[in-house]
């Protein structure tokens, strides 16, 4: 049998053109009018063994996103002779950086975990939406993560909750942060933790623990905001605000962080003073974020993950 032998830059060729067909099948979908959509986890997934590789070299984050943006911008010149709309790669880069701190996140956790033993998973989880009729799931990811069952024994604390379960409507904070009481599940969530940091869009940990988790293992929810948009600074509070209303009334000592890879006066004024809403009904000071955390590089991230689990 004959062989076949491909020099490095024949094969650089090679992978260059299989990307660009990539490209143009996935990386871009026009809308109407000329416009756009920049389909950034198709992009993300296609350059992930590269992006991977950066974040071994423990590259910056804005770094990275560069990177991708550039190869980006690259490749839809190449497909239609102009730059993509600004509104369009904004709304990807802020995409890509979610997915980067998912990868940091379960990185971080993961090496945790083989230190010390502890059972800790970290993860993101899909937007809430309204239920089709006849299903038994709240609008509310957040709330869809606890066991069910709980919900009914009169002798859980999220019964309290239950009358008005299907009433509370609030968006999915970018990650929750739990600390699983069943060590027997370890070696499957620290397999998934590995999972996750290489594909970050998998949802592979949120599926695994949806309908699964009990109150007390949730230790944190965290907000990514990476868009200076001033009305993008109060979609966070909202969902602190019913996150520690939540926790309140279920007698949990949640905790609410902030990550900002850009932190203005404004920011860290309401981050840092904000009361929250029942706490002014009830004549109680409850701060609403319990703490904002610089995000550059992977290590900015390890003092969140340590204040998250501090009094376990």
């Amino acid at each position: 049998m004959a062989r076949i032998f491909i020099c490095q830059k024949d094969f650089t060729l090679l992978l260059w053109k299989n990307r660009k067909m990539l490209n143009d099948a996935v990386w871009f979908t026009e809308i109407s009018n000329g416009k756009f959509r920049i389909n950034s986890r198709a992009i993300y997934r296609n350059l992930s063994s590269e992006i991977v590789t950066k974040l071994a070299q423990n590259l910056s984050v804005s770094e990275i996103l560069d990177w991708i943006k550039n190869e980006t911008i690259k490749a839809f010149r190449e497909n239609y002779s102009q730059n993509p709309q600004v509104g369009a790669l904004n709304k990807a880069i802020g995409g890509w950086n979610e997915l980067i701190a998912t990868s940091l996140l379960s990185e971080i956790i993961y090496d945790i975990n083989k230190e010390t033993g502890m059972c800790i998973a970290a993860f993101s989880m899909p937007n809430s939406k309204l239920q089709l009729e006849g299903i038994n799931e709240a609008y509310s990811n957040f709330l869809n993560l606890f066991t069910k069952d709980n919900f009914v024994n009169i002798n859980n604390s999220l019964s309290k909750i239950k009358p008005f379960k299907d009433k509370i409507f609030m968006p999915s904070p970018d990650y929750i942060i739990v600390v699983i009481e069943n060590q027997g599940i370890a070696p499957i969530i620290n397999s998934l933790l590995q999972q996750q940091a290489i594909n970050p869009d998998s949802l592979v940990l949120y599926n695994f623990l949806k309908g699964k988790l009990h109150i007390e293992e949730v230790k944190a929810a965290v907000s990514l905001k990476t868009s200076n948009r001033p009305d993008r600074l109060y979609q966070p509070l909202f969902e602190a605000a019913m996150i520690k209303a939540i926790a309140y009334v279920l007698q949990q000592n949640w905790k609410y962080y902030m990550v900002v890879s850009e932190l203005t006066p404004a920011d860290r004024k309401i981050f840092s003073t904000a009361i929250a809403p029942h706490g002014v009904a009830l004549e109680q000071t409850f701060h609403l974020v319990d703490g904002t955390y610089p995000y550059t590089r992977k290590a900015d991230l390890v003092s969140l993950v340590a204040a998250a689990i501090e009094h376990y």
